[in-house]
């Protein structure tokens, strides 16, 4: 099924976790879907969540046609010890960039989706989740 502009939730990994809503926001460009959670980091807009996912069409001159999709996830950190002057510390972010080449079937993509989502599972055991919190190769 294909994803409207509707908003999308997500929990973080607090002792009690904390949903976060994106809502649908402005497209950022031609190809690019955008969901913003405005709720957490005191409503304060540069401390907006940001989701983005954005499809391009294989380049005219390619030899091997690929259909390219981007998906970035950016969640700031923001210091308000001084409510009337909020700081930005940090942005950290996710990029993650799928290439299909265009002879694919759809259920070919489906099962390469499948697969990498299976192999990203964050906190299981045997998944690089938790390498890529604790930023550590598996040994």
């Amino acid at each position: 099924m294909i994803t409207n502009m509707a908003s999308i939730q997500a929990s973080d990994a607090e002792a009690t976790p904390v949903l976060h809503t994106y809502t649908p926001a402005s497209r950022v460009a031609e190809n690019v879907a955008r969901w913003v959670d405005r709720e957490h980091n005191n409503g304060i807009a540069i401390g907006f969540s940001e989701f983005t996912f954005s499809v391009r069409d294989p380049l005219k001159n390619e030899k091997t046609p690929v259909f390219r999709e981007k998906v970035t996830f950016v969640d700031p950190i923001v210091d308000i010890t001084i409510p009337t002057a909020p700081v930005l510390i940090a942005s950290p972010r996710a990029t993650l960039e799928f290439l299909f080449p265009a002879i694919m079937s759809e259920q070919q993509r489906k099962n390469f989706v499948a697969k990498f989502q299976s192999m990203m599972v964050l906190g299981a055991a045997t998944r690089l989740g938790d390498n890529i919190v604790a930023m550590s190769l598996p040994y």
